[in-house]
């Protein structure tokens, strides 16, 4: 691959072990791909409308559709210029990319989760535009048609870097972001809560703990990676029980 700033790789699960396709996003390039386990490398940016795309993640639904979420290139207010963000998406493996629309008022994505089991449905999350007291557009959206329509499912937070999803429960879903908070909903994105203990500023990425389902890992930037409690009742819960299983015996 030509020397790159690499922002994140995605392997195509569907593809066979000896000749593995991998898609990387490189910053200020597009999209790359390799058809040979990493071997060799094309750019892959026909339908892509910037010169220098800030391609900055890349996720992939349970049908094989790609998605190309592509920065901001300015923390300009205004929107329809040559700044914005966008996101695209490929039902070719990435020989050809399309346009999907933004949520009215969004042009800063950050990152995009998909359902595993819905492949229309999305998750956005946004970075707000430095505009208005607490800056505008930002937060994550929902949409149940693959991006033709889309609606906020969280304001309260409207600097969020990334949102993932729980792979052993895809009705829950995690969130961080700029304001000291990371977030948690468990009625797929519908409502959030915040997630107490975390208060740090610059979180990324929530992962949630593969060994304890009551615990998370949130990375930062700058500040390390915090490990903790998913909320304070999973505490309680456990306290409750060591307590009450010998008068049951």
């Amino acid at each position: 691959m030509e020397e790159t700033a690499a922002t994140h790789i995605l392997l195509d699960p569907a593809s066979p072990p000896d000749a593995r396709v991998l898609y990387v996003a490189a910053f200020g390039r597009g999209v790359y791909k390799s058809a040979d386990g990493g071997k060799t490398w094309i750019l892959r940016n026909r339908g892509i409308a910037q010169d220098q795309p800030f391609a900055w993640r890349l996720s992939q639904a349970p049908d094989g559709t790609l998605y190309v979420v592509v920065a901001r290139r300015s923390e300009d207010g205004n929107i329809g210029n040559a700044g914005d963000g966008a996101i695209y998406r490929s039902r070719d493996q990435a020989e050809h990319w399309e346009a999907v629309t933004l949520p009215q008022d969004v042009n800063g994505p950050n990152g995009l989760a998909i359902d595993p089991r819905f492949p229309e449905r999305l998750y956005l999350a946004a970075w707000a535009r430095a505009s208005g007291t607490h800056g505008d557009g930002g937060g994550i959206y929902l949409s149940e048609n693959g991006g033709r329509t889309w609606r906020r499912v969280l304001d309260r937070d409207r600097h969020i870097y990334d949102v993932s999803i729980d792979p052993r429960d895809a009705n829950t879903l995690y969130a961080a972001g700029f304001e000291s908070s990371a977030w948690r909903s468990t009625d797929r994105g519908e409502t959030w809560s915040r997630i107490p203990g975390f208060n740090f500023k610059w979180g990324y990425r929530v992962i949630p703990d593969p060994n304890d389902r009551g615990k998370i890992y949130v990375s930062t930037f700058g500040g390390g990676v915090w490990h903790g409690l998913v909320e304070d009742v999973v505490n309680k819960k456990d306290a409750a029980l060591d307590i009450a299983t010998p008068l049951l015996r």
